[in-house]
């Protein structure tokens, strides 16, 4: 069974700079400091106004990291 995957069957494709961008040519828009705002906030404190804060909650995000398998590795 061979299974194979490229960027198109996603949307995406590398740009002439090297970005990854979508097929119609549209840039993917990463928001890094909106998104570190958010996390740095606490569970109760108010957010900013703005377009990306709508719908949001503050406070940092639930990471569940599933290591039990490594138990009988060794």
């Amino acid at each position: 069974m061979e299974i194979t995957q490229s960027l198109s069957d996603f949307g995406f494709k590398i740009g002439n700079d090297g970005k990854l961008i979508r097929l119609d040519g549209s840039r993917i828009k990463i928001y890094a400091a909106e998104k570190e705002w958010l996390h740095r906030l606490k569970a109760s404190e108010c957010l900013p106004r703005g377009k990306f804060f709508r719908n949001k909650k503050p406070g940092k995000p639930l990471v569940c990291i599933d290591e039990f398998h490594m138990m009988w590795q060794k």
